[in-house]
């Protein structure tokens, strides 16, 4: 029970803290230590799914990438925001995830990060170092030029929402397939979700974000590993012209 009430506790925090830095309420130096607290706390989510899922009776090739997946959601859906709210017109933007993908690669010899291992690969951290990367080409673009900032924010929660859905949808329910392991269905998961974190973050018009989002699900069809990083540049890019 106590375990219970802590996360839900740590969680409420958490979407405090998101709050107040929506309203421009928190310091730099304070959103240094909130956004890495939060990095933490979300390590520490994808263990106790990984420890829940390995215990349920959920089917394998699904339990296998279900704690990947949840990191994947909550970097992009809690960490970032927080990242695009405190930080956004400054230099920090870049600092953060340059600080976090040096770490990520000191980690790397390590074996510190296996939980957020693809299931296709013996590289740990080709998922993680991906994300940040992508994430950080955006965030340099968007500070030399601030037009780019809501297409790079678009490119995070396309990936967020999207590729998790891909990923259960095609698994779950794909039949068809399109290339190697990817099907149609999954990449029909992944642009109603692309499409749907999308609009929640923005209100922008629809069909334009269908656009973005048909692209990015081409991307994450055919760039294998690269993806996490590819689907956010490639949809930034796209979101910059149409949008």
């Amino acid at each position: 029970m106590w375990k219970k009430i802590i996360s839900i506790a740590l969680l409420i925090f958490t979407l405090g803290c998101l709050y107040f830095m929506s309203k421009g309420a928190v310091g730099i130096i304070s959103a240094y230590f909130l956004i890495t607290f939060n990095v933490a706390r979300v390590f520490m989510e994808v263990v106790a799914v990984k420890l829940l899922v390995d215990k349920s009776k959920i089917k394998t090739h699904i339990k296998e990438e279900l704690p990947r997946k949840v990191g994947h959601m909550l970097v992009c859906f809690i960490t970032y925001p927080m990242i695009y709210f405190s930080f956004k017109g400054t230099i920090h933007t870049i600092i953060f995830p340059a600080l976090a993908l040096l770490f990520v690669l000191i980690a790397r010899p390590f074996g510190l990060l296996n939980l957020f291992k693809r299931e296709e690969t013996d590289d740990n951290l080709d998922s993680v170092i991906y994300l940040i990367t992508g994430s950080l080409i955006n965030f340099t673009i968007a500070y030399f030029n601030p037009a780019y900032l809501i297409p790079s924010a678009l490119g995070v929660m396309s990936l967020g929402l999207g590729d998790p859905m891909a990923c259960f949808v095609g698994k779950s329910v794909g039949k068809h397939k399109i290339y190697k392991r990817k099907t149609l269905e999954g990449t029909i998961g992944f642009i109603i979700g692309a499409t749907i974190a999308m609009y929640i973050f923005s209100g922008l018009t629809l069909w334009k974000l269908l656009i973005v989002a048909i692209c990015s699900a081409i991307v994450e069809l055919y760039s294998d590993k690269y993806d996490n990083a590819l689907i956010q540049i490639v949809c930034a890019l796209v979101a910059f012209l149409i949008i």
